[in-house]
């Protein structure tokens, strides 16, 4: 009986722990992505063409950064 409870840990295990980093990203996907509908929404409101390069820089950064820690 506790072979076979073993066997089921060990068979759930991988899940729990990717589940673990999946909890651990949402917080910062979270926040990425309310950046970016600012970002977008400053856009469509129009901005100098200084503040368009910073704003493009930034959205790039945090598009990268969501590809990276948000999977």
């Amino acid at each position: 009986m506790h072979r076979r409870a073993l066997i089921a840990a060990l068979a759930l295990a991988p899940l729990a722990a990717t589940a673990g980093r999946r909890r651990e990203n949402e917080e910062p996907c979270a926040r990425i992505d309310r950046r970016l509908k600012e970002i977008e929404a400053e856009r469509r409101i129009g901005y100098t063409a200084r503040r368009g390069r910073k704003l493009e820089l930034q959205r790039d950064r945090l598009v990268q950064k969501r590809r990276e820690l948000c999977r």
